[in-house]
């Protein structure tokens, strides 16, 4: 039996995407041969409420640079005297320092450190935190070759420590998207079967970049009356998003439908999806268009030219161009064949490439190889 300490900061939601994928690896490694344990420094209030199928345990960290901290450390070295764990795997900021630093004072050689955005985030201080981190980290989990390329020139870690296992998702549901299920989220947001809906799933955060499909909207607005915008998703860029909508005159043609659990249902109702970002590791939200069938137009930022090839399976666009999205868009919109081709093929990659059933084996096996290798 393999037993893994999976440590991160918290969880919040089991939507945002380290999160579910970490959720759906707990949920499903194979028992009979991996023990997990979620192992959260602060807690939330949707852990508080949740029943779980494996152990958890909450640090209750505070700062990780005030002498309280201390405390966190030893309840988690009692916890590794508890479990004996083979291995402890960190995501996160927070998680990928307490964890590696953790894990050494508690005797664990085999730590595995996520990688899971392109650095956005990084600033000299948390590079040279990072770099630091190297020595006691033998082995890094990349989601993309993106990641691995960033890993390498910003941290200096050596490609031979890292491996990319992409994103894997229970495809499944979208097999039952139908009429019906498409209809239901349409009427919910007063979309006529007649309209064209374009639509994203997407944090209202800077890193997300909706505010180019709003102004991609706006151009667009005069040639394609009969198109509608929709994103799902919240976050604290809502009020300046809405407030250029309205000013955009576009009240009564782009809504923000706020978060969504049904990801299958609301792509139902998409007949193109837009993945803007001006930054990805390997996007969830892009996989699951792709699992819908959709039409995709994607910013060719990290991981996004590795799922999309442009023209085969969705559109890719300069994401530092102002007029990339409007004229991806436009090509969508103005050829029904061409949008309906693409939406097919990438429809076949996602079954192919990105199931969780297939995710969860590469997991298993690196994991199953790197226990005991570690000094």
């Amino acid at each position: 039996m393999i037993r893994i300490a999976f440590i991160i900061d918290t969880i919040e939601t089991p939507g945002a995407g380290t999160e579910k994928q970490l959720l759906a690896l707990l949920h499903g490694l194979d028992r009979t041969r991996f023990e997990p344990t979620l192992v959260c420094l602060r807690p939330s209030r949707w852990l508080a409420d949740q029943t779980f199928p494996f152990a958890v345990e909450i640090l209750n960290l505070g700062s990780m640079i005030r002498p309280g901290a201390y405390g966190a450390y030893r309840r988690f070295k009692r916890l590794h005297r508890e479990k004996q764990f083979d291995i402890a795997q960190t995501f996160f900021l927070d998680g990928n320092i307490f964890g590696t630093i953790a894990a050494r004072l508690a005797g664990i050689r085999t730590v595995v450190s996520s990688r899971r955005n392109i650095g956005y985030w990084h600033t000299g201080f948390w590079k040279t935190v990072l770099r630091f981190l190297r020595r006691f980290t033998p082995y890094y989990l990349a989601n993309s070759q993106a990641v691995l390329e960033v890993s390498r020139d910003v941290e200096g870690v050596p490609v031979e420590r890292i491996t990319v296992i992409y994103n894997g998702l229970e495809l499944d549901d979208f097999k039952a998207i139908d009429a019906s299920t498409r209809l239901a989220m349409r009427r919910r947001w007063g979309i006529e079967d007649s309209q064209t809906l374009v639509g994203a799933v997407a944090n209202l955060r800077p890193v997300k970049n909706v505010m180019s499909l709003i102004l991609a909207a706006e151009a667009l607005a005069g040639a394609f009356p009969n198109v509608r915008f929709v994103v799902a998703g919240e976050g604290p860029l809502r009020q300046e998003l809405q407030a250029r909508i309205d000013e955009a005159g576009l009240t009564e043609r782009f809504q923000l439908v706020g978060s969504l659990t049904d990801i299958p249902s609301c792509l139902a109702a998409f007949d193109i999806g837009v993945q803007c970002s001006h930054s990805e590791s390997f996007s969830n939200s892009l996989v699951e268009y792709m699992a819908a069938g959709l039409p995709i137009v994607a910013s060719s930022v990290g991981g996004n030219v590795e799922a999309i090839q442009h023209g085969v399976n969705g559109l890719l666009y300069d994401g530092t161009s102002a007029d990339g999205l409007k004229k991806g868009l436009e090509d969508l919109l103005a050829d029904n064949q061409r949008a309906q081709e693409l939406g097919d093929r990438a429809l076949k990659d996602a079954f192919e490439r990105y199931s969780l059933r297939s995710c969860l084996d590469r997991h298993e096996e690196f994991y199953t190889s790197i226990v005991g290798r570690s000094e």
